[in-house]
């Protein structure tokens, strides 16, 4: 039987990132895989990304706590403690702390002021809002925008095909680069996924985004203007852009 308290023993793990972001792309999958399972290729992701052992650790540990099942097609969030998971998720990221110039604040401060300032800033409008799980969806000259803090990087390719057909661009803001986000590089050689998501992490200073939501340009900006900060390219991501033909040397983007 699932036990809610039972999950705050994740959080004593020397890393408790791999178990997150299984949970996490647990209920993504959840939403959006035919069966609700977490598909084949964001497992291999995953292991790759966390490494064989603490991947196979996460997968075991939430089993044995039943937040994740087991069936004969593969894995997937315990259905009836999936809102539970999810409050408690939520709740985890929106108390992520970051520092920036000294100053202390949470993940959810940051990106209700990015909201503020977009709002200021643009003729946007937003159409649908959860501060509970820090989702956001912005319109924009007639495009899209979902904006959401996440835990983890892995599971964003799982909804880029899905972004590229209701034509909304998907901007993740997350601690990534800590977790060996240049995995995900890969995914940038298939257009639905560089040309509708993006990654950002206020946390490294840094960002993975090539795609042509115009609207993110704002978002270096404020960053720039709030914090007096910039957002740079990772070295890795731009020379795997130029290898793919993607960027040009001197290509600032």
């Amino acid at each position: 039987m699932f036990i809610e308290e039972s999950l705050s023993s994740i959080l004593q793990k020397s890393n408790p990132y791999p178990c997150l972001a299984l949970l996490e792309s647990g209920l993504i999958s959840y939403k959006e895989s035919e069966h609700k399972t977490i598909p084949q290729e964001l497992l291999k992701d995953f292991a790759c990304i966390y490494g064989k052992e603490l991947a196979d650790d996460a997968i075991k540990c939430l089993v044995n706590l039943e937040a994740i099942e087991e069936n004969e097609i593969g894995l997937l969030i315990n259905d009836e403690a999936s809102n539970i998971i999810s409050s408690w998720l939520n709740q985890l990221k929106r108390n992520l702390l970051l520092t920036l110039n000294n100053n202390e604040e949470s993940i959810e401060e940051f990106v209700v002021k990015l909201i503020s300032y977009l709002k200021e800033n643009t003729s946007c409008t937003v159409s649908y809002k959860s501060v509970e799980n820090l989702d956001f969806i912005i319109n924009s000259d007639g495009k899209n925008y979902s904006i959401q803090a996440a835990l983890s990087p892995v599971w964003l390719p799982a909804v880029a095909e899905d972004a590229s057909v209701q034509n909304t661009f998907i901007a993740l803001i997350g601690p990534f680069a800590a977790q060996n986000w240049h995995h995900m590089i890969k995914y940038y050689a298939h257009p639905q996924f560089r040309n509708y998501t993006s990654y950002y992490d206020p946390w490294h200073c840094q960002k993975m985004n090539i795609s042509r939501g115009s609207l993110l340009t704002y978002f270096d900006w404020f960053y720039r203007d709030v914090y007096g900060l910039k957002f740079f390219i990772p070295d890795t991501f731009s020379l795997a852009l130029q290898n793919m033909g993607l960027l040009r040397y001197n290509d600032e983007r």
